[in-house]
């Protein structure tokens, strides 16, 4: 009687874990851009000498996206 073959991972299964972290990094990185964009808008709209706005919203945007990856990695499968 043959012996089972080792039950090998699907291909599938191997890409899953990339794909769920570049996922993360695509949507960090529009976190940012749109941070960054919406923050020179409105730094403009109001006169802003300085940056203010912009710094605000991408320290929120920061702040947003490592709660967001931290809870993806606590999150079970």
């Amino acid at each position: 009687m043959p012996e089972p073959e080792e039950q090998k991972p699907k291909r599938e299964d191997s890409f899953k874990p990339y794909l769920k972290y570049s996922g993360l990094a695509f949507q960090m990185i529009g976190a940012l851009v749109l941070a960054a964009w919406a923050g020179m808008k409105l730094d403009e709209a109001m006169g802003n000498e300085n940056p203010w706005m912009t710094i605000l919203l991408l320290v929120v945007a920061v702040v947003a996206s490592m709660v967001l990856v931290v809870v993806s990695l606590n999150k079970k499968q």
